[in-house]
């Protein structure tokens, strides 16, 4: 698919939208940046909108990107764990951006869109 002239399939930031813009993802990684470490009835108390099917989708789709990471402890019973990679602890940064430009400027900005 090509817009503009770019491809986007060697846009950087066309990658990271695609694999974050699944409904539920930034919510749920907001989560994380809250709290840590967390169980997935935890999760789900943050997120009481989001069903159990589209959460484990989505942790696992996190696990495999490399941005959460899964514990298995064995114990009795076992318990399972997510918390968030190093990969994922540099998302902070961008998150405190949205943040910070959302209370500055974000809500009154509205998008022109370019004659064709």
């Amino acid at each position: 698919m090509k817009h503009s002239g770019i491809s986007t399939s060697a846009c950087p930031i066309y990658s990271i939208i695609e694999k974050l813009s699944k409904r539920w993802t930034l919510l749920i990684l907001r989560v994380f940046m809250e709290r840590r470490k967390l169980r997935f009835s935890e999760i789900l108390e943050a997120l009481p909108q989001i069903n159990t099917h589209i959460l484990s989708k989505r942790l696992s789709e996190l696990e495999k990107e490399g941005l959460i990471i899964r514990t298995v402890t064995h114990t009795k019973p076992i318990v399972i764990s997510y918390d968030l990679s190093a990969k994922g602890s540099a998302l902070e940064a961008v998150f405190d951006h949205f943040a910070a430009w959302a209370k500055t400027g974000g809500k009154d900005v509205t998008v022109k869109h370019r004659a064709e």
